[in-house]
């Protein structure tokens, strides 16, 4: 499929006609500030997100991206559905976008709570444990890239010292991953039940990876004014205990997970731009030492993991 560019915005009640819909009527656009283009559709009293990817994205990824949420949405309900145009397909091109119509999930994102962090643990074991899909993801599991990255920076020893202690993801559980899990892409439904959203880079991955995003990037909380750090230890034991339940965790285990957040925070070292990089510099750091402290408050609370 070629995607076309059309610059005329009014297009997209053109690109709506592609799909079987009864008068549909744009309600509302959502992220304007980025590339992307997401409406809010209402027709027949059914509401609908209408998504526009630039295409400067590859078709292999719109396909992988549209591969995982038929997977995981229509067939499992852990994701929006995505709804087939009036030939069967499921994107279009126009508008020099990638465009998919899916289902509006009616309820809220979760937040930066102990609750909320435990169910997103429950949902994202329920995520690993699904079967009968084969599509990799195409975040990429090798740390061999990051080796060529900050080479004028005064840290790039520390770095590169610290990208040594990190294992071969792919020798691990591989299984369905979402590789960016955390209260920013998942939905409560009103009915309780967990969506995860922004399906970009999901597929057959790393477990480690995908649950040890949050362990830096989220926990980690930095203060940009004064650069002073907290640490959420109580979001971090409520995602454990979520999604361990019962089941005891190693120290094998625990250590894994741990590589894994290193390697996914230091994968997004240099998406803000070079003047992010020394602040993120520090949270890698500082996520690093909070390591051992979490593993003593797990192995010490009444309540822990495998108790």
């Amino acid at each position: 499929m070629i995607c076309s560019d059309v610059s005329n915005s009014n297009q997209i009640e053109t690109v709506l006609k592609c799909w079987d819909l009864n008068h549909p009527q744009m309600y509302e656009q959502f992220h304007e500030e980025t590339a992307r283009l997401i409406f809010k559709i209402t027709a027949d009293s059914q509401d609908y997100i209408l998504k526009g990817i630039p295409c400067e994205v590859p078709e292999s990824t719109v396909k992988s991206n549209v591969c995982a949420h038929l997977f995981l949405g229509n067939k499992n309900g852990m994701a929006p559905r995505l709804y087939p145009t009036k030939t069967g397909e499921y994107y279009v091109s126009d508008q020099n976008h990638w465009f998919y119509l899916m289902e509006f999930i009616d309820g809220r994102k979760l937040e930066e709570n102990p609750d909320d962090a435990y169910r997103i643990g429950q949902a994202a074991r329920k995520l690993h444990s699904l079967r009968g899909y084969d599509v990799k993801s195409p975040l990429t599991q090798s740390k061999d890239r990051f080796y060529g990255w900050f080479r004028n920076r005064s840290f790039v020893k520390e770095f590169d010292a610290i990208l040594d202690t990190l294992p071969d993801f792919t020798t691990f559980d591989q299984c369905f991953v979402h590789t960016d899990i955390g209260p920013h892409n998942t939905m409560l439904r009103k009915n309780g039940e967990i969506a995860f959203i922004d399906m970009d880079d999901a597929g057959i991955g790393s477990r480690y990876l995908d649950i040890g995003w949050p362990f830096i990037m989220q926990f980690v909380v930095f203060n940009h004014d004064t650069e002073e750090m907290h640490y959420r230890f109580d979001l971090a034991q409520s995602f454990l205990r979520g999604y361990y339940s019962e089941e005891k965790i190693s120290r094998e285990e625990y250590d894994l997970l741990f590589q894994g957040a290193i390697q996914m925070h230091i994968s997004y070292m240099q998406v803000y731009g070079p003047y992010a990089v020394d602040s993120l510099w520090k949270i890698l750091l500082f996520g690093i030492d909070q390591k051992e402290p979490l593993w003593e408050m797990i192995q010490g609370n009444n309540c822990s993991i495998g108790t």
